[in-house]
């Protein structure tokens, strides 16, 4: 009888495990473009066992008011050294300043809806919440 449990759960186990999961749909909310621009930076690399070396990258910026929260992401959309032309695909442009769009935070994660669909994933790297004036604390 034990055997007959312990396979039972063992079949349980296995079925949840190997069981399709499908990821929970993200909402997103309307937010306003408050900033947006690429610009370039160096960074250091490691570049062999030891040596660490500069690097030049192109960093889009993007800064959206979403749910009473000034959120700015940041996404590196091309690396090159010194000498070498930058890499396509900047995608700050796609998102004008002061237009609307669909966005939503996961963890440190800004999550920004094109036009086509397709969404653009952007490191955090700031959150501001708008400060009170004293007028409106009295």
């Amino acid at each position: 009888m034990t055997h007959r449990i312990l396979s039972t759960a063992w079949f349980v186990v296995f079925a949840s495990i190997t069981a399709p999961s499908y990821a929970a749909e993200v909402e997103f909310n309307v937010g306003v473009v408050t900033e947006s621009r690429t610009y370039e930076r160096v960074e250091l690399r490691k570049a062999g066992a030891v040596q660490a070396q500069p690097v030049r990258v192109s960093v889009n910026r993007v800064t959206v008011a979403l749910e009473g929260e000034r959120i700015t992401g940041e996404r590196i959309t091309g690396e090159w050294t010194t000498g070498q032309v930058p890499g396509q695909g900047a995608r700050s442009q796609d998102f004008p300043l002061g237009t609307d769009v669909q966005a939503t935070t996961r963890g440190n994660k800004l999550l920004l809806r094109h036009s086509d669909g397709s969404v653009v994933q952007m490191r955090i790297v700031d959150r501001e919440k708008p400060e009170e004036d004293d007028e409106e604390r009295n």
